[in-house]
């Protein structure tokens, strides 16, 4: 059997990733979700969430890799359905738990609390047969006894509990659950989403009449649903109670039901990202169906996001930005020599911008990238980060090895919003008054130590990886 480079460089990776879990120390410590005001916060910092759909992990054969995967694309958390009907199912139709899948479920957990990511546990009772929201209250409650130990998960007690077929759930029983769920575990954060034949300002009016921690909901689907201000008008509904706005399904890639509009392109999907944390909200899930059902099909996750080009793998490897920043004359690129660890300047060409010419941004409060975020770059050795020396008021090097206040740069954009591919921006040094400088506007050394914002602080970023058009701006 021929075994391409493509293909043998996807098996070591993997192979990295078992040994690497294997040899992972058992006291890794797990993020801890928690509530600010109507922000998230992880480890006590607010953070905006992104999430990706994972509907049937109860029976994905390689959650070990997948939810690597997830960290290594950028993904703040995943949501999964313990009960759904194309695996193994955590509740049998009385409410009590099934020993195996318990462990099966914690077993999941267990991974997503080492690579420190936040688990959506959505709970649909109309997937076992026979089960009511009486029996359903048992099992949730069960389940919240059982995982009371894990920190970084919320709870969504019921899908659409206010559709009118199998998922429907009264307020009557969402609120029973809730004060069960709160009586078992205090910590525990918890929810019911609404699906969007009500209204945002009807989810929102639900969950601050119930007192759910969040407001969940499930966006309309029009052509324009990406755009600023179908979500802003969303966002501010939802935010009208003062609770943390998940938009925790909004337009699907695909559905073997239903056509959707404005779903074909990362484009559309980069832009809603974007215009939610915009407008206040406080986690957006990307809903795709390919981790629904694993009983066929490729078994790892990355073969069955990359088997869609647009939108899916687009998407996601679009998560973490890799930019180019290019100097004020318009000809010379900023470099780390070597690929990191050493000067950075800006004297490369535009006819070859190179490997070392790319640094992948980091949104440290999460998120696409939007002007006034605070942001750190790595570079191509995927080790070293930009660092301002001394904080600031000397040179940039690419030095070092772990995000730290030197190493953190807030960008700004003239009239802010998104940053989009072309956009002229400038680098300051965390809270200092030092901006980054291509010295005599690109051709030789980078600084940090100018007080003021002009021409040579002012750089042009270009994506590598895909990102919101100018079509769509």
């Amino acid at each position: 059997m021929r075994i391409t480079r493509r293909g043998l460089a996807r098996f070591v990776r993997r192979l990295v990733v078992l040994i690497g879990l294997s040899l992972a120390a058992s006291d890794a410590q797990a993020q801890k979700l928690s509530i600010q005001g109507d922000r998230f916060a992880i480890d006590g910092t607010p953070r905006f969430l992104t999430f990706i759909t994972y509907f049937g992990a109860m029976g994905a054969p390689n959650v070990v890799a997948d939810l690597r995967l997830m960290r290594s694309l950028g993904f703040d958390g995943l949501r999964i359905w313990p009960n759904l009907d194309t695996g193994p199912q955590l509740m049998n139709r009385d409410g009590s738990l099934r020993p195996d899948e318990l462990k099966r479920l914690v077993f999941i957990l267990d991974q997503a609390r080492l690579e420190n990511l936040v688990v959506d546990v959505t709970f649909t009772y109309e997937h076992i047969a026979g089960m009511t929201p009486a029996t359903a209250r048992v099992g949730i409650l069960a389940a919240t006894d059982a995982l009371r130990s894990y920190e970084n998960l919320l709870f969504d007690i019921e899908n659409e509990r206010n559709v009118g077929d199998r998922r429907f759930m009264s307020e009557a029983n969402v609120a029973s659950i809730f004060a069960g769920i709160k009586a078992t575990d205090p910590a525990r954060i918890a929810t019911a989403s609404n699906a969007p034949v009500d209204n945002a300002q009807y989810a929102a009016d639900f969950t601050a009449r119930l007192g759910l921690d969040v407001t969940a909901y499930h966006e309309p689907r029009p052509a324009n649903w990406y755009t600023f201000n179908v979500t802003q008008s969303v966002v501010r509904a939802l935010r009208s109670n003062g609770r943390p706005a998940y938009l925790q399904e909004p337009m699907t890639t695909r559905d073997d039901l239903f056509r959707y509009p404005s779903q074909d392109r990362a484009e559309y999907f980069l832009q809603a990202i974007a215009n939610a944390k915009l407008t206040g909200a406080a986690a957006w899930c990307f809903h795709t169906e390919v981790g629904v059902d694993f009983r066929t099909g490729p078994p790892f996750l990355e073969d069955r996001l990359r088997a869609y080009p647009e939108p899916e793998w687009a998407f996601v490897s679009s998560l973490i930005p890799r930019v180019l920043l290019q100097a004020n004359n318009g000809v010379n690129y900023v470099v780390a020599e070597g690929g990191g660890g050493g000067g950075v300047r800006a004297d490369r060409t535009a006819a070859g911008p190179g490997s070392w010419e790319i640094f992948s941004a980091s949104v440290r409060t999460g998120g696409p990238l939007v002007s006034g975020d605070r942001v750190a770059f790595t570079t191509s050795d995927g080790i070293h980060y930009l660092q301002a020396i001394g904080g600031g008021g000397a040179a940039l090097r690419a030095l070092g090895t772990a995000v730290g206040l030197w190493e953190t740069f807030v960008i700004e954009k003239p009239g802010g919003g998104v940053i989009l591919h072309g956009d002229a921006i400038a680098l300051r040094a965390n809270d200092t008054p030092w901006y980054v400088v291509a010295e005599g506007g690109g051709g030789g050394n980078v600084n940090v130590n100018s007080a003021s914002r002009g021409g040579w602080e002012t750089f042009r970023v270009v994506f590598v990886s895909p990102h919101i058009s100018d079509s769509l701006r």
